[in-house]
């Protein structure tokens, strides 16, 4: 739905202290400035990606291009889930407040708040279907403001946007899938090149032979899941983040549970994750993986990223001080056994006029080259079927950036997670 309330978007508080001819040029470049911006309002409205992008100045080797892209990068491409993305975007409206378009030459500028639904308390809600909550998205009257703000530059006698400021922020519904009850899954992006992981979009996989093992998997995982549920919540509650995912991993036919605990103490300062299978001859859920401190409060706080390709899984983890920020990443084989590990160290150098960054390599303890680092970096990227879990995006400067453009599955709270574990029991 197309806001009424674009139209009046900036129309009314133009004021100059100019006058005569200069006055009414002055004017008329803002009038077709405020045109641009009813044209970026509108593309934002139905997440028309190509008319945003025709709007700016950048082409495909702009910095700026790749932002907006990265933007775009939806984690689930069904028509149910794209239409509840569209009936948030619809809600998107540019709020002025009679504040100006300030133009110095060929430059313009404005600062403004976006507008948008409440959207995280409806998607965390329990909606049987994606079209209850496309109309509780429509019916709502609880909004949020997001701030905003953009640039332009005269091209060749036209005004083009030169820089959109938060946009991230304000798409980052995109980034989350709702909690729906009748437990529709987004599938994966449809690509001629991509072979879907699963057979089914359920992301616990495809049915399994072992039916018998497939019960008890699930009774051991929801045993978990209680043993375990103050440290998971403490997360949730603590990060503001989902914890908990089923997925089957590799592709065994029984799914694996992963999740992330605090190390029980209150606030979660630390938190590790888990991942866990079940073992058929041991008759019960081992764990395969564990990462302590994935995230955390201190400093950076933590990032971590966890995809899989054909044959490998790959959890990247990141975090220090401004001066050493370090990147670890350890790689598993389907069988659960840690196969190899690197760490990239950016060291930063603060001078009184500049950032000076050096970087170093390393396979396991090993120094390698960057070209030696990127090279297994770059094939794993090129191979990844799917990102598993992850709590930030990578920059178009991190070799992981290619992920942006990669399916991926979110994470569940703890409540919807364990009752979503346990309709799996057959």
């Amino acid at each position: 739905m197309i806001r009424k309330a674009i139209a009046t978007l900036l129309t009314a508080a133009m004021a100059l202290g100019m006058a005569g001819c200069d006055l009414f040029g002055e004017r008329k470049e803002m009038g077709v400035v405020d045109g641009v911006i009813k044209e970026y309002a509108k593309a934002l409205q139905t997440l028309d990606k190509e008319k945003i992008l025709d709007l700016t100045v950048f082409d495909e080797s702009d910095s700026g291009y790749d932002e907006i892209e990265a933007c775009f990068v939806f984690d689930g491409n069904a028509d149910y889930i794209m239409d509840v993305y569209r009936a948030t975007a619809s809600t998107i409206e540019l709020n002025a407040n009679g504040r100006n378009i300030h133009i110095d030459g060929d430059k313009a500028t404005i600062d403004f708040d976006y507008s948008i639904v409440n959207w995280k308390p409806l998607f965390e809600g329990s909606s049987e279907s994606s079209d209850d909550l496309i109309k509780a998205i429509r019916k709502s009257d609880d909004l949020k403001s997001v701030k905003g703000g953009l640039e332009f530059k005269k091209v060749d006698g036209e005004w083009k946007i030169s820089e959109i400021k938060y946009l991230a922020e304000l798409l980052a519904f995109t980034e989350v899938w709702p909690n729906l009850e009748s437990k529709e899954w987004p599938t994966v992006p449809v690509d001629t090149d991509y072979t879907a992981p699963y057979g089914d979009p359920d992301p616990t996989g495809a049915t399994t032979a072992f039916a018998d093992s497939y019960g008890k998997a699930i009774d051991a995982y929801l045993k978990l899941l209680e043993e375990n549920k103050t440290a998971i919540k403490q997360v949730e509650e603590g990060y503001n983040y989902n914890p908990v995912g089923i997925f089957d991993i590799n592709e065994d036919g029984l799914p694996e549970l992963l999740f992330l605990a605090s190390d029980g103490v209150e606030p979660a300062y630390m938190s590790t994750l888990y991942v866990y299978t079940y073992n058929e001859y041991a008759g019960e859920a081992v764990k395969v993986i564990e990462v302590p401190n994935i995230i955390y409060m201190a400093a950076d706080g933590g990032y971590f990223l966890m995809y899989k390709t054909p044959e490998r899984i790959i959890v990247t983890h990141a975090g220090g001080t401004a001066e050493k920020f370090t990147y670890r990443t350890e790689i598993y084989n389907y069988n659960w056994n840690l196969i190899d590990s690197y760490k990239r160290i950016i060291l930063t150098e603060l001078t009184e006029t500049k950032e000076i960054d050096t970087f170093e390599y390393y396979e396991a303890d090993h120094e390698i080259t960057e070209e030696q680092y990127n090279k297994v970096f770059n094939e794993d990227l090129a191979n990844t079927v799917v990102i598993l879990a992850k709590n930030y995006t990578p920059a178009p400067a991190d070799v992981e950036y290619p992920l942006a453009g990669k399916p991926g599955y979110e994470l569940m709270g703890y409540e919807t997670a364990y009752a979503y574990v346990k309709s799996l029991k057959k």
